[in-house]
């Protein structure tokens, strides 16, 4: 490949938006900081670009290796981010310490993790969501996942499924049926993969009773309501697992009453490949799709590492994923076909004068760059896509409205 053709491409796992679909995708990110914004998160912005210690020590190596990295002019080691909940924190425990408690906080901007090609994964996505900090409990766990449905609601979408687990369940199960530290991490990494089929090779390999490999493999199957809570107590010693099905009992009880229950489903076999998770993970789906949505949970020893301990919980949207979701069911925002201004000889002066008034009055106004007759103008308003043509002569002006041809032409 010559160099000319090389210019022309973008790199593996990015790629340019043209005009239409980007503008609903800026329109889609306004709408859902709005949603933000009505739920009483402010939001903020942080760099792209941080050091990479505020990030490698919470992060699991299969993401450890996902990292962009470089140097500054100073030798010291950058990374792009890979992820928003940890400049979120800083964020937080940097500038906002000393007011008041929570924080409601949100954000929406691109993130960056090497991926390979062979995934097909997108390096460069964009993100929105928020963080809830300063506050533990079950209302707080609650709040995120109700706006998490609240959003994905207005947004469109009436068919998706917010699954809800706990990130010291499936620990606590493996330890209390003597799983070693490294089995437990490649456990870990099988059920975030989903790749059960690895997983029960590797449990029936284990050096530990059928009963607790029996337990391991069962976990994957306690998806449901509020009932799978009792049947996932009884795979463990008694008490040994009280505290995160009390948590997640109480979540439940918060999200009924918010009336999103027919949204969530228990899975106490969900797994986030972050070290920083420390309560409620939740990841949302919707019909075909192969990747999340959304997803999140607690994280109340993150801030610890940037000044005071403070209890944490949030979620993140994908919006590369939505938009994706969103063209298909056709809820994308329609776009609207621009004014097209043409004149002809001595007219141009009136032209331009009526077209800085309709854009003052919120047109979308596009203007002829030269004189030509009517007719002419029409044709390339059509190719435009303009949906009317305001048309003047020396001493007159005259409006025609263009044929629904034109509606998908031109940007």
């Amino acid at each position: 490949m010559n160099d000319k053709m090389k210019r022309l491409l973008t790199p593996e796992g990015v790629r340019d938006l043209l005009p239409g679909l980007a503008r609903q995708k800026r329109e889609l990110e306004g709408k859902i900081q709005e949603i933000f914004g009505r739920w009483g998160y402010r939001e903020v912005a942080t760099p792209a670009f941080e050091y990479s210690a505020n990030f490698v020590a919470e992060m699991k190596a299969d993401l450890e290796d996902k990292v962009y990295r470089f140097p500054d002019e100073r030798g010291r080691t950058l990374v792009l981010r890979p992820d928003f909940t940890l400049p979120l924190a800083r964020v937080a425990a940097t500038h906002l310490a000393g007011g008041p408690k929570p924080l409601r906080l949100c954000y929406g901007g691109s993130i960056y993790r090497y991926a390979s090609s062979q995934q097909g994964k997108q390096r460069e996505q964009t993100q929105a969501g928020v963080e809830l900090i300063g506050i533990a409990g079950a209302g707080a766990d609650a709040e995120v996942m109700a706006l998490a449905a609240d959003v994905l609601q207005e947004l469109g979408l009436q068919e998706f499924t917010l699954c809800l687990g706990h990130a010291g369940f499936l620990e606590t199960l493996l330890n209390a049926h003597g799983v070693e530290a490294e089995d437990r991490e490649n456990i870990i990494v099988y059920f975030n993969k989903k790749d059960f089929v690895s997983l029960k090779e590797m449990v029936g390999s284990l050096d530990i009773s059928q009963e607790a490999k029996d337990a391991i493999l069962r976990v994957p199957h306690l998806r449901g309501g509020k009932e799978v809570l009792e049947a996932a107590a009884a795979l463990v010693p008694a008490g040994e697992a009280a505290g995160p099905l009390a948590v997640l009992e109480e979540a439940w009880d918060v999200l009924e009453d918010y009336g999103v229950t027919r949204f969530i489903t228990l899975d106490l076999g969900l797994v986030r490949m972050m070290d920083y998770y420390t309560g409620i993970v939740f990841e949302g789906y919707t019909g075909g799709l192969g990747y999340p949505i959304c997803g999140g949970g607690r994280y109340d020893q993150l801030l610890e590492n940037f000044g005071p301990q403070l209890p944490a919980v949030g979620f993140a949207l994908n919006i590369d994923h939505l938009l994706t979701k969103l063209q298909r069911l056709k809820k994308l925002a329609p776009q609207n076909r621009p004014v097209f201004v043409g004149y002809g000889e001595d007219g141009r002066a009136a032209a331009l004068l009526a077209a800085q008034r309709l854009r003052q009055a919120g047109d979308e106004v596009l203007v002829d760059m030269a004189p030509r007759s009517a007719e002419e103008a029409k044709e390339l308003g059509l190719e435009l896509g303009a949906a009317q043509l305001i048309y003047h002569s020396a001493d007159n002006t005259e409006t025609f409205r263009l044929a629904d041809e034109g509606r998908n032409a031109g940007c």
